[in-house]
C-alpha cells in the first residue's frame, strides 16, 4: 500500500510540473514578447527587412505553442497580445524592444533560438 501510494504521489507531482510552472513575470513578459512579435509581423514590407518578419512570424509560432505547453489559454494570450499590439500599432520597427525580446525567448524558451532560425528560413525564402 505504501509504495502504491508513493507511486501517486510521484505521478502527481511529476504531472503537474510538467506544465504551467513559468512565474507570473515570466508570463507575462513571454505574452508580452508575442505581441512585439504580431505587431513586428504586420509592418508594412517595405519597412522591415524581410529577415526580421520572418523571425517575427516563427517567433509568434514558437511562443504560442510553448504557452500552450505551459497552460496559458488562448484567451489570455490574445487579449494580452492585442494590448500591446494596439499600444504599438502603426508604429515603426522597434529594434531595441525585439533584440530584448530575442534575447528573453532565447532564454526562456530552451531551444528556441534554433527552432525559430530553422522555421523562419522556410517561409519566404526557402
Amino acid at each position: 500500500m505504501k509504495k502504491i501510494f508513493t507511486i501517486f504521489l510521484l505521478t502527481f507531482f511529476t504531472s503537474a510540473y510538467a506544465g504551467g510552472h513559468i512565474t507570473k513575470a515570466q508570463k507575462e513578459q513571454t505574452i508580452q514578447c508575442l505581441g512585439h512579435y504580431s505587431a513586428t509581423a504586420v509592418l508594412p514590407a517595405d519597412s522591415i527587412e524581410v529577415e526580421n518578419l520572418e523571425m517575427a512570424l516563427a517567433s509568434v509560432k514558437v511562443i504560442r505553442e510553448y504557452l500552450k505547453k505551459e497552460k496559458v489559454k488562448e484567451d489570455e494570450m490574445n487579449t494580452g497580445m492585442n494590448k500591446y499590439v494596439d499600444k504599438v500599432y502603426g508604429k515603426p520597427f522597434d529594434k531595441g524592444m525585439n533584440d530584448k525580446c530575442n534575447v528573453f525567448i532565447y532564454k526562456q524558451i530552451p531551444g528556441s533560438k534554433e527552432e525559430i532560425e530553422k522555421l523562419s528560413r522556410t517561409i519566404y525564402a526557402g
